[in-house]
Parts: structure tokens; sequence; C-alpha cells
């Protein structure tokens, strides 16, 4: 079938997105892939997780990809697709794209089918959702975007599974069964699915197009009268802060001062990221995780994955003050 495929990776914010993506690239079936990572907020972590997996990887930063850098998209896909030919890149037969948990697919798939050059060169051949099994109805009853993501999905990834309980489990698989009863329902446990499962849900059929023309014209529908007065500018309600120290943390004091954030915030503070190093450990980096109020433990690293070794955490929530946060964090640097 002509043009490149395009499998568009989305979830909602902790879903496992990333994790998820590090295990695919390390597929001999994903291995000649562009990588395009979205990330709300002006510092990107995920890129740094599959940075040593990916030959080409391209960051599109400072926007989400459904409405303020959307734009990116298309003219980043035409660039590379450019240097392809003429042999500025090496060969690759795949482009995935990764959003931030904060995008709703639906204007990203409009972009992709009614932009004619793009049409003509790529296909979106899979959209995979991952979908956190412990926080998904909790998320959805609270965020339409989570429910746009999976409501649009050809295949389900239902993440966390060890982490819940049976009812969790079934909770989780009617929810995508309500939202979206035609998608393809797997499990993986910290990421770990053969790329065979995607490749394989290729849903460039017929059948597949009538229902995403379908799900266009409803999301357009849902939505009308509201782009003038941005009511999707997530900066409406979403908020990201980054706090930087140039030196190694206390790993103790920085286990304190996140349950502290965690606990004082609650709902309102929807994930954690960062990567620091930490004085107990020599300076060794780590990488840390949290979603809504679950810590994750950290991810050691033999190295820093890039040049720039300053220690950065990344809070992403909702209409939360960012001073306490900040002035902890300083008197955490002393």
């Amino acid at each position: 079938m002509a043009g490149i495929p395009i499998t568009l990776l989305t979830g909602f914010l902790g879903s496992g997105k990333t994790t998820l993506l590090k295990h695919l690239l390390m597929d001999p079936e994903f291995a000649r892939s562009i990588v395009i990572i979205n990330e709300f907020g002006e510092v990107s972590i995920d890129h740094l997780i599959v940075a040593n997996l990916a030959e080409n990887i391209v960051e599109l930063r400072n926007g989400c990809l459904c409405c303020s850098i959307r734009g990116d998209l298309a003219l980043t896909l035409h660039e590379l697709l450019y240097k392809r030919r003429l042999g500025d890149l090496p060969p690759f037969d795949r482009f995935v794209i990764e959003t931030s948990g904060l995008a709703d697919p639906v204007p990203l798939v409009h972009t992709l089918m009614v932009t004619p050059a793009l049409a003509r060169t790529v296909r979106l051949a899979c959209i995979v959702t991952v979908v956190d099994a412990v926080n998904a109805p909790r998320t959805v009853a609270t965020h339409v975007t989570a429910a746009d993501q999976i409501a649009l999905a050809d295949l389900v990834v239902v993440s966390k599974g060890d982490l819940a309980s049976p009812a969790e489990r079934d909770a989780v698989r009617a929810l995508v069964a309500d939202l979206n009863p035609s998608a393809r329902v797997v499990a993986a446990v910290h990421g770990e699915l053969s790329a065979t499962v995607i490749a394989a849900t290729d849903s460039a059929d017929v059948l597949a197009s009538v229902r995403r023309v379908a799900q266009l014209d409803a999301w357009t529908a849902r939505h009308a009268g509201h782009a003038e007065a941005g009511e999707h500018a997530h900066g409406a309600h979403y908020r990201t802060l980054v706090c930087r120290h140039a030196d190694p943390l206390s790993l103790a004091g920085t286990t304190i001062f996140l349950n502290r954030v965690v606990n004082e915030l609650g709902q309102r503070i929807l994930r954690i990221k960062g990567i620091a190093g930490f004085r107990e450990r020599g300076g060794r980096p780590g990488v840390i995780h949290a979603v809504q109020n679950r810590f994750y433990p950290v991810q050691w690293l033999d190295e820093w994955p890039d040049d720039d070794h300053t220690s950065r955490l990344v809070f992403i929530g909702r209409d939360f003050d960012p001073d306490p946060i900040e002035e902890r964090f300083e008197a955490l640097c002393v």
C-alpha cells in the first residue's frame, strides 16, 4: 500500500506510552523508524529514555500537537521526507509519533487525512492508545481528552495490569468496550508488547476509514464554535512547572519533597517526571516517574543520556500554585 505508515501513539499522562515505545524500538519490526515525540511543556524528558534506541528522534516542544503546534507536525513530516529523498537521512520505513498525554488525537488525524501533500506520501496505519488499568475510569470521568484517545484507537494497550485488582482490570476493559467496541484490546506489563501486534493492526481498510470520518465529524460538531474561544487551550486549566538544579540532589530529601507535593495537591497533580543526579549514588542519574498519587521506582541510568547534567523535575497538573513547590525545591537544593 502506498505511503509510509504512521503509528500514532497516544494515551493520557502517565499511562505508559514511553515505556511501550522503548520496547517497540528494541524490536526489529520498528528498527527503521523515525520517532517524533511531543511533550507538553518546555522541558522534554521522554526522548531521553529512548535516545539510545532510535537513530532518528525528532522533538516537537513548546506546545501541544493537537492545537498550537499541529502545523509543525505537517512541516516536520515534509522535511523528513525531503531529507529522505536527498539521502540526508538513513532509509526509514515508518513514522512513530508519540503525542503528549494531553493531546486530543482527533485533530491530529484530521491533519493527516485532509492535508493533500501528506495524504500522497504517508498513511495513518494504526492509532495505539495506552490505557492505565488503575486510573483509567477516574481519568476518563474527569478528562474528555482521555475518552477521545480511547474512542479513536485501533489498538488499545492496557498497561499496569500487574498493579490493578481483578475488579479494576474488568472495569477498564468494560470502559474501553463502551467507548470503542471495535478496538482490539491487549495487555502489556512494563511495556512488553511484540511490535508485530501493532504492525498487524493496520487500519487502512475501508471500514476503519469510514469509522474515523464519523468520529472526526462528531469531534468537529462537539467543538464547533469553541476554537476561537480557546476551549481546547490547555493553558486554561493545565500547567507545567519545571524545577532545575545544577548539582545532584539528596535522594531522601527529594522523596520527602515529592510526597509532600502529592499529599498537599492531590488530584491537581497529574504527573511528575524528571531526571536527576543523586548524592547518595555519587551523582548517578535516575529517572523519576509519578502518576497522580502513585510513585514508581527510580530507573537508574549508567550515565547521563545527553550533555545536560542538571537535575530537573517536571510537574504537570491543573490549577495549582507553583510558588510553594518552587520554594520547597529551593530549600531541597540548599
